[in-house]
């Protein structure tokens, strides 16, 4: 029985870490703005939750499609809470010091490891794929500090490899930040103002964050059936049915709350109940032996 509480204990203290991240309470939500979320009338999946406050305005769900999540707006303390969070991380990895710097700004074809960048303007930060990898060291970071904007030409990429974006891949914009048509993008932009996804851009596992301005899903590719999507889940359309924080189906302004899994917690507690599973397997026969 000791065996098992202590296993309990692991599970639980795992668990905090992985949630204990630089977004606080701002990390249940996919999409969180300052004044206004819109989406062109076309569908947009997003998966987690939508946020916007002091602003209220929310346009365009439906048609855009909101799972595992729920819409909030305006003076929810909810909202207000994660936009104060949003605030503190955005300062906090602004704040951290650089580990290296990307010459004018280009960071097509690079491949990179763990760290801090800073990078400066240019016309397009991405015309093709970033190469990312964590060199098999868990729990690494990156962080991208955008002194100014961050801006992606259509069908860039960002190539991730042994690394779950939405826990360890920032994007800190000084301003806003505009992903091109059919960009493949990862991970969490925090900026300052505005992001806007074109005609088909992705960010399927991370998350559009802006402290001041409007996110904008802005338009559709005519062959297209989904268009824009955003994913804390990590799973693309992973996570559809039910699970607003009023137990609805989202795309009203709720309250109460609870969080979208983070796909690592929900790795360490599959792996702490196997664990206890077998501890008590190994208990029971260990006392069928005594018995016999």
């Amino acid at each position: 029985m000791r065996k098992l509480f202590i296993c309990l204990a692991l599970v639980a203290l795992c668990v905090v870490s992985v949630k204990a991240d630089t977004l606080q309470t701002a990390d249940s939500f996919a999409v969180l703005a300052g004044s206004t979320v819109t989406n062109a009338a076309y569908p947009t999946l997003i998966n987690g939750n939508v946020g916007v406050s002091p602003g209220s305005a929310v346009t365009g769900f439906p048609p855009g499609i909101v799972l595992g999540g729920t819409i909030l707006t305006g003076s929810n303390a909810i909202v207000e809470g994660a936009k104060i969070d949003l605030t503190n991380a955005f300062t906090t990895e602004a704040g951290l010091s650089s580990t290296g710097g990307i010459t004018g700004g280009l960071l097509t074809g690079l491949t990179l490891g763990p760290g801090v960048y800073t990078v400066p303007a240019a016309v397009s930060n991405l015309a093709g794929t970033l190469f990312l990898s964590d060199g098999g060291v868990a729990g690494s970071v990156f962080v991208f500090q955008m002194s100014s904007t961050l801006i992606t030409s259509p069908d860039s990429k960002i190539d991730v490899s042994g690394l779950s974006p939405s826990d360890s891949l920032f994007w800190v914009v000084g301003s806003s930040a505009t992903l091109g048509d059919n960009t493949a993008f990862e991970g969490n932009i925090l900026a300052l103002t505005d992001i806007t996804f074109d005609p088909g851009a992705t960010d399927l596992c991370g998350r559009a964050l802006a402290q001041d301005g409007q996110v904008t899903f802005a338009g559709m590719n005519p062959t297209s059936l989904i268009q824009n999507q955003v994913s804390i889940g990590c799973g693309g359309t992973v996570g559809a049915g039910g699970g607003g924080l009023n137990g609805g189906s989202g795309g009203g302004t709720g309250g109460g709350g609870t969080s979208v899994p983070e796909p690592g917690t929900l790795s360490l507690l599959a792996l702490g109940f196997s664990g206890i599973a077998f501890l008590r397997s190994k208990g029971r026969r260990a006392g069928n032996r005594k018995m016999a």
